[in-house]
């Protein structure tokens, strides 16, 4: 199985910090392209495809009292949006990957010719949208936090069947977290147990996450996940997102 796509490859996750903003995101790809450029990396630019009109249930997309219904609405963009940032990160050198949620968004994942799909934590046993996924045959990439031993192990012979690669990532899913939530050691379970697949580490660590990705390299992880942003526009910056300043001295 061809798992060279993922060795030593950083993913810059965008996610929603656009905020709906063509503009932003732009601005976002440019900054973060450049230290891809400077310091000669291997690193994907991560979108996030939903399709909003069907993801939120109809009955409560007019709660406001709900945090991520409010940020899910307000950070939607049209299919032309997602078209000009891939663009924009074929453009500046970066590889095309997208985090999927919805049957609707695999299509999209096609259309516009994502390189790789990433498998967020909370879909891991979601098989209608795995099996959707699989039909694209492209490269996988899974978060695991949260998941039991058996989701794992079910997802990975899911995709061995069919000869599909994929690259498992160790997660805690605290956004943010600390140092002494990490739980480092199951990167050394998960070599252990998948040796025949690239181990990253997706990480949400509060603003800084340069001592644990040494540790995470040295016990074998060979791909690295970061939600990343910029300061701009008066838009607080999440604490476990990185800035371009902070990914440039860590690389």
């Amino acid at each position: 199985m061809n798992n060279h796509i993922f060795e030593d490859l950083f993913v810059l996750e965008l996610a929603n910090n656009h905020w709906g903003n063509v503009e932003r995101g732009l601005k976002i790809i440019k900054d973060f392209s450049r230290i891809v450029r400077f310091n000669n990396i291997k690193a994907a630019i991560k979108l996030q495809f939903r399709d909003v009109d069907q993801f939120i249930h109809k009955d409560f997309r007019d709660r406001s009292d709900i945090r991520y219904i409010k940020k899910t609405l307000n950070t939607k963009l049209s299919r032309n949006d997602y078209g000009t940032l891939v663009q924009a990160i074929k453009k500046n050198g970066c590889i095309l990957m997208s985090t999927p949620f919805d049957e609707r968004s695999v299509d999209l994942c096609v259309e516009l010719g994502i390189e790789i799909i990433k498998i967020a934590s909370s879909d891991i046993n979601d098989w209608p949208l795995i099996e959707k996924i699989a039909t694209t045959k492209k490269p996988v990439m899974v978060s695991t936090g949260g998941s039991s031993r058996k989701d794992i192990d079910d997802l990975v012979k899911f995709f061995e069947n069919r000869n599909i690669p994929i690259a498992i990532n160790h997660c805690v899913s605290l956004y943010p977290s600390e140092d002494n939530e990490l739980e480092l050691n199951q990167i050394d379970y998960l070599k252990n147990r998948y040796p025949n697949h690239i181990i990253g580490f997706s990480t949400h660590e509060h603003n800084d996450w340069t001592s644990s990705i040494m540790i995470a390299y040295a016990k074998g992880a060979r791909t690295f996940e970061r939600h990343i942003d910029i300061d701009m526009d008066g838009v607080p910056v999440s604490p476990y997102c990185s800035l371009p300043e902070q990914v440039d001295y860590l690389v």
